[in-house]
């Protein structure tokens, strides 16, 4: 029974030197985990961004003024041809003027008319353009924020693409931060109390919500008083 009992000794001074010369190894080749405070680890919007960092004011400060406001400017079709396209077929609109994403078609448009109204109170705000259209007028609303939503102006211009992303985080926030400067290149030089009764044309956004061609929200990219 000693003899058994001194085997199960050295068996369980074997298991913990084992153990412990383990340790030593994974310690100094640093394969063993250690926790690090919060402010060495990595930020959690670097890691929600897909492990790594992305930085989505900087990728659209470089195609803000390279890629997206000369698509926008060449490529926007009059008021006066894509409404009545999408009047008359909105899925062959789509497919010939548009681009869609995630089943939303997006177009860039371009039209003329007189401001009637300015909202500056709600945080959604818009500007109303009276545009004349088949003998008569269309109300088109022009946001000016100072929160812009949605992701017209991303997904309208047609070369910016989910694939390009590591995940639908760094997809979102483009769109957040093409809205974002939108706002400080575009709404802010606007004299906005200055607006009405003037006459605009601007260049923009929007995503057509399939029941109603009249209603327009448009993104402006480019705005020029007349």
């Amino acid at each position: 029974m000693a003899v058994q009992g001194n085997r199960r000794k050295l068996v369980r001074t074997a298991v913990w030197i084992g153990v412990v010369v383990l340790l030593a190894i994974f310690w100094f080749t640093g394969l063993l985990a250690t926790v690090k405070p919060m402010s060495e680890a990595k930020s959690l919007a670097a890691v929600m961004g897909g492990g790594v960092a992305f930085d989505k004011e900087k990728y659209v400060d470089g195609i803000w003024d390279s890629r997206v406001v000369p698509t926008v400017e060449e490529k926007s079709v009059d008021l006066g041809i894509l409404v009545p396209a999408l009047e008359k077929d909105a899925d062959k609109a789509g497919t010939t003027y548009g681009n869609n994403v995630g089943g939303a078609d997006n177009f860039l448009v371009r039209f003329t008319g007189t401001v009637t109204a300015v909202d500056t109170k709600s945080e959604t705000g818009s500007v109303t353009v009276s545009v004349p259209y088949k003998g008569g007028a269309l109300p088109v609303s022009v946001l000016i924020g100072p929160i812009i939503l949605g992701t017209a102006l991303r997904d309208a211009v047609g070369f910016i693409t989910f694939e390009q992303f590591t995940n639908q985080i760094q997809f979102g926030g483009v769109s957040d931060a093409l809205n974002d400067r939108v706002m400080k290149d575009v709404v802010s030089k606007l004299d906005l109390k200055a607006l009405m009764g003037r006459k605009i044309s601007v260049d923009g956004a929007f995503t057509y919500d399939g029941a109603d061609a009249h209603d327009l929200q448009v993104t402006p990219v480019v705005v020029r008083m007349e």
